[in-house]
Formats: structure tokens, sequence, C-alpha cells
């Protein structure tokens, strides 16, 4: 199966390293030259911060090129699917012009991204696509340009969201279906644990009620994700966080799991000795991806008439973190 990989961070790395181990012809699209020359000499190492053997794949077994050269290479030789591992901002920012010209072709799509927002624009830069959406508990860390640490097994689930899709999308599903299926076989014998889910909308909700909790606080408190539980006056502020976003989205019509807070609680002890993204984010001074996390939640309440003001001031808070003077 041949897969395009575009983003080649923690997560892309680590796809498209265990995906070629699984036979499939990998092309990795990269923000940079200097990236993609380091891999196509290097390779690409997937290292494991448990027990395992590292995985050193040569560069003469997948390509590796500036993601610019994307749309000509799609253009002249189309892959079966392509997956989006970039950050929210890096979408949003700089995807679009390399994705637009591509909007009359037939593509299959995977958005890996967290939060909301995502769908919207890819379905909005390639209306005559096929658009997925992937949520993933894969954890990973870029160690290098060419080295990725598998910080820690998950899980994989990939749907359709149930939200306004384009009309374009009726045409061919069954064809759609079969290569998403073929994709997931291609994660399956990879290693992952993957699967095709009616429910993605749930999940992707339930990830960002995850996310939404954890990940600013433990950017804030500068504490990795185990610590968060440690005091009554830290639990109290998750509990204000999720009791604040969780009115907002039973407004929308989405009702949290039974046990959606201890869920939290469990993720933070599951994941005692991670290190969250934004915490990453901050700590390496980068702009995070709190507007597509916390802001969508506040966006969800003003278009119910609702307001948010912790989750708003919470954005606030972690963009004013990564503010760089001029």
């Amino acid at each position: 199966m041949k897969i395009d990989v575009i983003g080649a961070g923690a997560l892309g790395l680590l796809l498209a390293g265990r995906l070629i181990t699984g036979g499939a012809e990998v092309r990795l699209w990269c923000r940079t030259e200097k990236q993609s020359r380091a891999l196509t000499e290097q390779g690409l190492t997937v290292s494991y911060e448990e027990d395992g053997e590292a995985l050193l794949l040569p560069g003469g077994s997948f390509s590796a090129a500036p993601v610019e050269e994307y749309t000509q290479r799609q253009l002249t030789e189309p892959g079966e699917v392509t997956l989006i591992t970039v950050k929210q901002k890096v979408l949003h920012e700089a995807l679009p012009a390399i994705l637009r010209p591509l909007k009359d072709r037939k593509l299959i799509v995977i958005g890996f991204q967290n939060g909301c927002g995502h769908l919207e624009l890819l379905r909005e830069l390639l209306p005559g696509s096929s658009i997925w959406a992937a949520v993933t508990t894969e954890a990973a860390k870029r160690k290098t340009l060419t080295e990725v640490i598998h910080a820690g097994k998950g899980e994989i689930c990939i749907g359709k969201s149930s939200s306004p899709i384009n009309i374009h999308e009726t045409d061919g599903q069954a064809a759609d279906s079969a290569a998403i299926i073929s994709f997931i076989e291609a994660l399956t014998s990879a290693g992952f644990h993957a699967s095709l889910s009616k429910e993605v909308d749930t999940i992707i909700y339930r990830k960002l009620l995850i996310n939404a909790v954890i990940n600013p606080l433990t950017a804030i408190w500068r504490v990795r994700n185990g610590e968060l539980p440690a005091s009554p006056e830290r639990v109290q502020l998750m509990k204000e966080l999720y009791t604040e976003a969780v009115r907002i989205f039973e407004a929308c019509g989405i009702i949290p799991e039974r046990h959606a807070w201890e869920a939290i609680l469990e993720v933070c002890r599951a994941t005692s000795v991670n290190t969250s993204s934004m915490l990453a984010d901050v700590l390496a001074g980068r702009e995070t991806e709190i507007r597509w996390i916390n802001g969508s939640i506040v966006q969800m309440g003003l278009e119910r008439g609702i307001e948010a003001p912790l989750h708003r001031w919470i954005c606030g808070l972690v963009e004013g973190m990564t503010v760089r003077e001029g």
C-alpha cells in the first residue's frame, strides 16, 4: 500500500517507521529540506522507552522530501491514503497552500489532529476528497530529526465524523471504505492496535475533554501528567474545568461518558511519567494547540449562548506563555 505521511514529527515518524517495517510503501513529507535530507542520508530509527530492539530503517527503504513537493507528486503519482500528522497550527497556517491545488482531486485523507476544527478545514480545502478522522493514544517523542521514541502503546481509531460533510463524499463510499480497511490492515501488520469505528465523534469529544483538563494545567504548573492529582487544590481546578466543559457539551447535545471524570484521573495515572504535548511545546517555546482544544470548548459555548470563563482564561494564560517579544 502506498501511504503518504505529511508531518515528520513524533507521530509521523512513528507511524512511518512502523508502517515501513510492516511492508507498506511510505512517502514522508517534511517541513524542512534539512530533515528530509537527514532522513534520506541517515535513515529512520524507531526506539523504545521500555524493552524492545530499535528499528533501523535505511534511507533507501522509504521516500523523504519537503512537503512543498507533495502537491506535484500527488498529481503525477497519487498515493492511496494520505495521513496528516502535523499539529493544528501547521495545518491551519502552512498546509492550505499545499492542499488547495488538489481541491478537484479524489484523495483519501486521514487527520490525526487533537482538538476540533481540522476536519472542517480539510473538507473546505479538499471538497472532492474523502476526509476521515483518526484518534490515537499512542505516545511518541521525537529525539532527533531522524529518531523517534515509542513511549507507550495505545490504540488508533479511525472513522467518519457525522458532522456535515461535502455532497461529493457520497460518491464512491464503498471504495473509500475498502481503502481505509486496507490501511487499518497495514497498521495491524505494523503492530498497532487499530480499528474502524462508527462512533469516532464520541471518541473525538472524549479525547477533547481529557486534553482540555490535563494538557493546559500540566503546561501551567510544569508537571508531568501523574503529578496533576497530587494536591486537593490541583484536583479542584481540574474538576472546575471538567464541569464547565461538560455543561457546554451537554448544551451541544454531546453526552459525556458516565464515568468521564474517573477516566481523566485514570489517564493521569496511566500516563503518570508522560510530559504532555502542550507542556513540551511550552518548554520549547513553541505555540501550543490550546486554541483548538480549550478554545474549541469556548467556541462551542458561544454558539449556544453559554460563556466558558475558565476555559477562556486558561487559553489566555497558556497563549501568553509562548509570546515572544519583538
